[in-house]
């Protein structure tokens, strides 16, 4: 097939009634122009429009064909390929509802989802993870076949399930009755379109209902903050999880809606090749990106030399050059230009060079992060939400960047603060509700305000600042409230500081368990004795930051912990929240021993 470019289109918000129907809007326009790039062996392949158009047809015909219809739920686990979006695309334009789970749950993970979810079918992308949920499938009441796309190995017979190749599920496809496009006009507004399910950092997993109508007044919302990035013919560097709602959302639907092309990056490692390969316009990613990235630009420029390492640091120190120009300070504009070319474009050109914006979201972003990309010219836009807003609520606005802030409410969204300090938020983009769950989605939801469980405050500007999450406040034995949130951010702006998590619930004073920073550990190899410079270097950066803490925030003792917190050692959800109650059970005898040090 010959590719050729998208026409552009004018940026407006969707007008569509249903995913379904702006995605086929959008391919009648795109037709033989690429949309989604997967990397092989060979470099990058694309699909075009109507490549992905026919391929969703094929699908739906198949999956029709074996029962799937409205209101039914199937199960998509994979990774990021354009098979996923097929499935997704096909499994809403039958009005049933599509179930994205994360790749990297457990055998007892899928059996609950599976369950729980009332899934018909899974969609599974290889054969290891088909070998995790294929009992789960089995064991599942209502879960009658299984897709695998890649299939590597011959799976057990069963006596109720059915196991076919995704090839197998388009020749399928292509024999039964053929669906059109203009099926998806069907379809209603209110409809559900997909359950994610959050993320169950302290108890099991909800399924939170997104319909057509709450996904787009999000990507309505987003259209409207980014309106002054002038985007148009975009390309899209994807590798945060489609199961995670901010990327299905923000990752795939909002960049339909613009007629980007997307490239799927199948591995995290390949990150820094893909962006000169790619050279992105755009990029969403979780804070623990752009960690990663600032570390690794520094280890680069203090390799040039004194001069260079100088610059870069003032770079990254100076206010963000979004701040309104003094005229009258020339040897600050002379400065500005100088790291301009010696830094800020070597930057952007290892980024790709093509960059209108990092957007971070899915966890808290540091300031310090936010501070380096923003002094740099890379714009670093942090956003706020959760699965049960479809998920976006907040995003900084290009240009006006307040620092430690998660921005502006986006268009459509009432925001206010309870009596408790809790945000609740309203507006079309809140979900339908908790699947199978309405008690509590009455929890969550009253007279159509969702509390998000956050506590925040709003500022005379409107900037909406994340203060914790409501669980997770601290009360010690004197009765003070104490944000974990807060108290961690001024923590981690220590450049010897990774990770920090703070513990003192109905004690005495506050303890942390603290990760150090990559330089540290380097630094300390060459010392006779690395873990006495590690404390040591911990102790005064702890030190620094209780100069920024009231009394009772402050961190009286620390022990550094074994590694850092990581989905690998399961104290990091997929969605980047920490597991807060089993990191500090892990340590428990370590932390509580901190109290006993203290009375001797």
């Amino acid at each position: 097939m010959i590719l050729h470019k998208a026409p552009a289109i004018t940026m407006k918000p969707p007008e569509e009634e249903t995913l379904v129907e702006l995605f086929f809007a959008r391919a009648a326009i795109g037709e033989s122009a690429p949309f989604i790039w997967e990397r092989t062996s060979k470099g990058w392949h694309a699909h075009s429009w109507q490549d992905i158009a026919d391929k969703v047809l094929h699908c739906a015909a198949a999956l029709r064909a074996r029962g799937i219809s409205a209101g039914m739920r199937v199960a998509i686990i994979s990774e990021n390929r354009h098979e996923w979006v097929v499935s997704d695309l096909a499994i809403m334009l039958l009005g049933a509802i599509s179930v994205p789970l994360f790749t990297n749950q457990t055998g007892t993970d899928y059996g609950y989802l599976l369950e729980q979810s009332g899934a018909r079918a899974a969609i599974c992308s290889n054969a290891k993870i088909a070998y995790q949920v294929e009992p789960a499938a089995q064991a599942a009441p209502n879960c009658l076949f299984m897709v695998v796309m890649n299939p590597g190995k011959i799976f057990r017979p069963s006596l109720r399930l059915a196991t076919l190749t995704w090839a197998e599920l388009m020749d399928e496809g292509g024999h039964a009755k053929p669906l059109h496009p203009d099926h998806a006009t069907t379809l209603r507004r209110q409809d559900v379109a997909c359950i994610i399910y959050n993320s169950g950092a302290t108890q099991a997993p909800k399924g939170v209902m997104l319909t057509h109508k709450s996904i787009l007044a999000n990507l309505i919302g987003v259209n409207e903050r980014f309106r002054d990035l002038h985007l148009n013919k975009e390309r899209v560097l994807s590798f945060l999880p489609l199961s995670h709602a901010y990327e299905h959302s923000v990752g795939l639907f909002y960049p339909i809606h613009m007629m980007a092309e997307i490239y799927y990056l199948p591995r995290p490692e390949l990150l820094s090749t893909a962006m000169q390969e790619v050279k992105p316009t755009i990029m969403t990613a979780v804070p623990r990106v752009f960690d990663v990235l600032k570390e690794r630009l520094e280890v680069v420029f203090r390799q040039r030399g004194p001069l260079s390492a100088m610059l870069f640091a003032r770079a990254t120190r100076e206010i963000p050059p979004t701040s309104p120009f003094n005229p009258n300070r020339l040897l600050h504009w002379a400065e500005r230009q100088i790291i301009k070319r010696v830094i800020s474009l070597p930057v952007r050109n290892r980024l790709g060079g093509s960059l209108k914006a990092f957007i971070s979201g899915g966890a808290t972003l540091s300031p310090k992060v936010s501070q380096f990309f923003n002094g740099l010219g890379v714009p670093l836009l942090q956003g706020y939400g959760l699965t049960e807003a479809s998920p976006v609520v907040s995003v900084t606005p290009p240009g006006n960047i307040k620092q430690g802030t998660v921005g502006l409410p986006l268009k459509g969204a009432e925001v206010k603060i309870s009596g408790e300090g809790e945000l609740c938020v309203k507006g079309d983009f809140i979900m339908a509700g908790y699947w199978d769950d309405p008690a509590a989605t009455r929890q969550v939801i009253k007279r159509g305000w969702l509390h998000t469980g956050d506590l925040a405050e709003i500022d005379e500007d409107g900037h909406i600042t994340i203060l914790g999450v409501k669980r997770d406040m601290i009360v010690n034995s004197g009765g003070e409230n104490i944000s974990p949130l807060r108290v961690e951010m001024i923590l981690n702006a220590q450049p010897a500081i990774s990770q920090a998590i703070i513990y003192g619930d109905s004690r005495p004073f506050i303890v942390a368990i603290i990760t150090p920073s990559a330089d540290i550990i380097k630094l300390a190899a060459g010392k006779s004795d690395p873990d006495n410079y590690i404390v040591k270097t911990i102790s005064d950066a702890i030190q620094t930051a209780n100069a920024n803490l009231g009394t009772p925030e402050r961190i009286r003792h620390f022990i550094i912990s074994d590694e850092a917190f990581s989905g690998e050692n399961n104290f990091v959800t997929p969605t980047g929240e920490f597991r807060r109650k089993q990191i500090t059970n892990h340590y428990s005898g370590r932390l509580e021993a901190l109290y006993h040090k203290s009375k001797r």
